[in-house]
């Protein structure tokens, strides 16, 4: 069952590559020339090492991903439902939940921080049940509070494969990158060009982690359609 989420998910993914992008290149552009003007959000030093955070870098894009997110959602829905649409037709419906996003996403992200105190595979678990709440709050109209709750009870069934599956593809994601970053650096350098392009592929890949979520919402909402 894992297997078939997974190549589910990838099938999905490949056939509608270019439909994601529309998306997630816009807001990964912005984010990746945001932090070549006010500097990225790691600040390392001379040698390399970790010496602090850029706080308006970080806050930034930690508002701007609930936005980003919300549009992927509503283009996946578009999808499933036989017709992709453009990039102001997404966000438009996204910015009007927007704040209800940020509450989501924010009550989320602090369950799997309280996780992580315990060990990681709670906050891994606690993911995988709450990651139903923006398909709840975008395409179902629930409240944040709502949206977790219901999410948290659609994905009782399909919990330990949802959590695989997104482990999975969060690897998959992950070697794809490196190989990804590493290819382009090889060739290009690093420049701010570089590490755009790199931005955007990365983005791009990451798209497959919200399919995969997206393809078992839809397997636990059978009102919401097949395919």
């Amino acid at each position: 069952m894992i297997l078939q989420r997974l190549k589910e998910a990838l099938f999905f993914w490949r056939r509608h590559l270019a439909a994601l992008f529309l998306i997630s290149a816009p807001f990964t552009l912005f984010g990746e020339v945001l932090q070549l003007v006010i500097g990225p959000v790691l600040v390392t030093g001379d040698d390399g090492t970790l010496i602090g955070f850029n706080a308006i870098s970080m806050t930034t894009l930690m508002l701007l991903r609930p936005l980003a997110e919300g549009a992927l959602i509503v283009q996946m829905a578009h999808i499933q439902q036989g017709r992709a649409r453009g990039l102001l037709a997404c966000t438009l419906p996204a910015l009007a939940r927007y704040p209800f996003l940020l509450a989501t996403y924010f009550m989320l992200a602090l369950a799997v921080s309280l996780g992580w105190f315990l060990l990681i595979f709670p906050a891994l678990w606690l993911y995988a049940r709450l990651c139903f709440a923006p398909f709840q709050l975008m395409l179902r109209g629930d409240g944040p509070i709502n949206a977790l709750q219901n999410g948290f009870l659609r994905s009782s069934a399909s919990q330990w494969p949802l959590l695989a599956t997104l482990l999975l593809s969060f690897l998959l994601v992950l070697v794809l990158s490196l190989v990804a970053n590493s290819l382009v650096m090889s060739l290009l350098g690093e420049n701010a060009g570089s590490l755009i392009l790199t931005g955007l592929i990365s983005g791009l890949l990451a798209t497959l982690v919200n399919v995969v979520a997206f393809r078992f919402w839809v397997l636990a909402e059978p009102e919401a359609g097949r395919g």
